[in-house]
């Protein structure tokens, strides 16, 4: 679907969810994001050719960040492609070029302390390990800042966004006023394609985050585009992002609330299943995916010396510290 002239949204599905990427047309054609291993084939590549554009002809394709679903689909457009680049974030080139690593320290890198993670579901490691497919060598990587040049008259402003991920990027479009995010924003959660949630939100870093907040909101924007989510315009970008700070002063209050309540300590895993209904009406099983924010959270406050990690039947537990001061809790909200 043509959003803006020369500019596409192309859309797919991953799981019950939306998924799109974003081609912009001129003497250099970019692409936001490949999807998964399968969406070149299924839809990306069946895409160019509705609108009349040979694969070969694309100059480059940034990968917003380290996820199946955004570069799992490199090798195969890549193949099609050419010459096309292929572009992320400098932080998370490694993650993108290892499929080992990006499990083990995006995915499941608190299995071992906390017991929670995509490897204890063995389907769903399976489908998510089909979905990144073979990896890629990434050609160029970005920290924000840069242009890229669509044609004379139309460039986009690479934008350094993290939170989600530490080298996640979104590209800003000064013409149309209009940010394209990726999964840089979470809202409330993620939803389905009928609009009732499906994820939580996912944001690894509580500073990181609301700084990419600020860093958005000192643009000029009209249109938020992303992966996941629907479309924001005017009045509605100020809302989303309020409900993106709204959930993270939640998440704040609730890891505070229950850390009062157990003093003995709480396992990761605790505040996955304690504070989980309180956020939202996620479905069960995709509940522990709050281990992002829940951790996220808990590391803030440890930064702040306001929590200290103990052990507590085998379990590596959080406890409020002598210091612990509320006020320093809601810092970032």
């Amino acid at each position: 679907m043509e959003i803006f002239p020369h500019i596409h949204q192309i859309p797919s599905l991953v799981a019950d969810r939306n998924l799109y990427q974003y081609l912009f047309v001129g003497d250099n054609p970019v692409l936001i994001d490949t999807g998964a291993s399968y969406t070149p084939d299924e839809v990306i590549l069946p895409y160019l050719k509705a609108i009349g554009i040979s694969p070969s002809s694309l100059k480059m394709a940034i990968n917003t960040h380290a996820d199946a679903d955004h570069h799992g689909g490199n090798d195969s457009l890549k193949q099609a492609a050419g010459e096309m680049l292929l572009a992320c974030g400098d932080p998370d080139r490694v993650m993108i070029e290892d499929v080992d690593y990006l499990f083990a320290n995006r995915y499941d890198q608190w299995i071992g302390d906390h017991g929670v993670g995509l490897g204890t579901n063995a389907e769903s490691t399976a489908w998510v390990r089909k979905m990144v497919g073979t990896p890629r060598r990434i050609d160029v990587t970005f920290c924000g800042g840069e242009q890229i040049a669509i044609d004379d008259k139309r460039s986009l402003k690479v934008l350094h966004v993290p939170g989600h991920s530490d080298g996640h990027l979104a590209v800003y479009d000064a013409a149309n006023k209009a940010v394209f995010v990726g999964d840089a924003l979470h809202g409330a959660n993620c939803p389905t394609v009928n609009g009732e949630p499906s994820l939580p939100p996912a944001y690894f870093s509580v500073l990181a985050y609301v700084g990419t907040l600020d860093f958005i909101e000192s643009f000029e924007v009209d249109w938020i585009y992303s992966a996941h989510w629907p479309t924001y315009h005017g009045s509605q970008v100020a809302d989303f992002l309020t409900e993106c700070r709204k959930f993270v002063k939640d998440a704040s209050e609730i890891v505070w609330k229950t850390l009062e309540t157990h003093p003995e300590g709480v396992s990761l895993k605790a505040f996955i299943d304690e504070c989980g209904l309180a956020l939202g009406n996620w479905p069960a099983a995709n509940r522990w995916l709050l281990m992002y924010p829940m951790h996220g959270h808990l590391a803030y406050l440890e930064l702040q010396g306001a929590v200290k990690k103990n052990k507590f039947e085998g379990r590596t537990v959080w406890t409020l510290t002598a210091a612990a001061n509320k006020g320093d809790h809601f810092a970032t909200a």
